[in-house]
């Protein structure tokens, strides 16, 4: 790695990919401070705790030097944006070019790096899908992922900061206490029949959050940063009902299960990446599907 920087603050450093963050640039021997809403942190790391309604980035900005800046912070529920726009707007744009601006006004040499999501792209209409498709999101959500974006070409372009914007696909792993694999274990505690929405034939492109954090450092510490994007995933597409085998498998679950045939609104239908360009920068996932639903299977049993 080039220039790897050695000072990071990690913007929603309690969240899942935030503390998964937190946890690898640690152990990768960088000094890393976190903000987020909590009280207090999970484990020991410098943290400081931000108001939602009035965050204090200027302050957090001039009290500290960083080299690096990763927003890990915002909303991830997609459904809840599609019944709360407003809400979700504040958390995935109005934060984005708040955080930009102090950036701007105090330490304009300081890198970002801005988690988006694959959510930008909607239904495809070919795969792989590849960075510079057309962007057609099926959820506010997205739609707001695309303004973040936008807020980040804006202030490379105008302003001159260094900024580069990842596209996370679908994400799993240990912590992660929403979506189809959490409320899938909650309920299979309690049944011995359980029902999926979709048909099954649709079909994600998975990476482990383990990875994940690995690629998040790679582009914080090799990317140009001249505000391009990167899909962040495995590069291979796996059906609903292909991953649900390993994923009962590691959970120990031995009951029966169907789909409803109803598509959620906003779901998109079929996802795989073209992850060339995150491989350009040497980035290689560590896990295999199989060995990550093993470490989420392990993680469950345990809580």
């Amino acid at each position: 790695m080039m220039g790897v920087p050695l000072r990071i603050l990690v913007i929603g450093s309690e969240g899942f990919i935030g503390k998964h963050s937190v946890r690898h640039l640690l152990a990768a021997g960088r000094e890393v401070h976190g903000a987020d809403l909590f009280e207090q942190p999970s484990f020991n790391y410098p943290y400081r705790k931000l108001s939602r309604l009035s965050p204090e980035w200027d302050e957090l900005l001039q009290q500290k030097r960083f080299e690096a800046v990763l927003n890990a912070a915002g909303s991830g529920n997609v459904p809840y944006s599609m019944t709360h726009p407003v809400i979700d707007f504040e958390a995935n744009s109005l934060d984005t070019i708040r955080i930009l601006d102090g950036i701007r006004k105090h330490q304009p040499e300081c890198r970002y790096l801005h988690l988006s999501s694959a959510a930008v792209y909607g239904n495809p209409v070919r795969l792989p899908i590849q960075e510079n498709d057309e962007l057609k999101p099926l959820s506010p959500y997205g739609w707001h992922k695309v303004v973040a974006e936008k807020l980040c070409q804006e202030y490379t372009q105008v302003f001159g900061l260094r900024t580069a914007v990842v596209r996370p696909f679908s994400v799993y792993g240990s912590g992660l206490k929403k979506q189809m694999f959490w409320d899938l274990y909650q309920r299979t505690r309690e049944a011995d029949h359980v029902t999926l929405f979709g048909t099954g034939q649709e079909s994600r492109d998975y990476i482990h959050v383990a990875d994940l954090a690995l690629a998040l450092d790679r582009v914080i510490s090799d990317a140009p940063m001249e505000g391009e994007c990167y899909n962040l995933a495995s590069g291979e597409e796996t059906t609903i009902a292909d991953v649900i085998k390993p994923y009962f498998r590691a959970i120990g679950y031995q009951g029966t299960y169907d789909f409803n045939g109803v598509v959620r609104p906003g779901d998109p239908l079929n996802w795989k990446a073209d992850i060339s360009r995150i491989g350009g920068l040497g980035h290689v996932n560590a896990l295999t599907l199989d060995q990550g639903m093993d470490e989420l299977g392990r993680w469950l049993k345990e809580l």
